[in-house]
């Protein structure tokens, strides 16, 4: 690693984006959830109702991880959370280095910039119907494969969320 890169300035900077990128995302997500599931009876109780069985014998026995991958309303909350909580505001640029690329009728040349931002991704009303309503229920049943090409809280490719790799 060159010398810049091991400066105290540069080495404090990147802690800093570990930090707010493991933490302050996490709980702004967390924060949106809890929100909207403190703020809402019947998602209160919906989810409730699904926690039931799963949660009996809680503190004495945990649920599994994997048991609660299985409670659609519940991954329909995550999915809901995640997509209001925005992430990285900004665009992500990324370029391609070696060839143009093709997208519909157009051609981007090699090497310019090009990005998205989760915001815009999340926020489409063509894809998300009252796009900045928490609406856990959207998610659930067939629903519209657009959500999943739109829903990029992690964002994807080789710039992805870190904590996915």
């Amino acid at each position: 690693m060159p010398e810049s890169e091991r400066s105290i300035e540069r080495l404090s900077q990147e802690a800093q984006i570990l930090h707010g990128a493991g933490t302050v995302t996490t709980s702004r997500a967390l924060d949106i959830m809890s929100y909207h599931i403190l703020h809402n009876p019947p998602i209160r109780e919906r989810l409730g109702n699904e926690l039931k069985d799963i949660m009996a014998d809680y503190p004495h026995n945990l649920p599994r991880w994997s048991d609660l991958e299985k409670l659609p309303y519940l991954q329909a909350i995550i999915r809901e959370g995640l997509r209001l909580s925005f992430g990285v505001m900004r665009r992500l640029p990324r370029c391609s280095p070696d060839v143009a690329l093709q997208y519909k009728q157009w051609t981007v040349p090699k090497n310019t910039p090009v990005g998205m931002a989760s915001y815009g991704m999340h926020t489409d009303p063509e894809v998300y119907p009252e796009p900045l309503k928490f609406v856990p229920e959207r998610w659930l049943g067939d629903y519209d494969p657009k959500m999943n090409r739109n829903w990029v809280p992690f964002s994807r490719g080789s710039r992805s969320c870190l904590g996915m790799k």
